[in-house]
């Protein structure tokens, strides 16, 4: 019964170790806003199209 026991608490503290990491993941995944993406997102895209036009090129 002890074996078991030790085996259950085991098991749980792994899947606890597993949890806390995935908990981790999703919490820098989702750190930064949308709103905050966009614009970093609008920038990036003048950026690159100043780059091509500096470049003569046509879209």
């Amino acid at each position: 019964m002890a074996e078991m026991e030790r085996r259950i608490r085991g098991e749980m503290d792994n899947i606890s170790h597993r949890l806390t990491r995935r908990i981790k993941e999703l919490a820098e995944r989702y750190e930064t806003p949308l709103p905050e993406i966009e614009e970093e997102v609008k920038n990036l895209t003048a950026k690159v199209e100043n780059h091509l036009k500096e470049m003569n090129f046509k879209w």
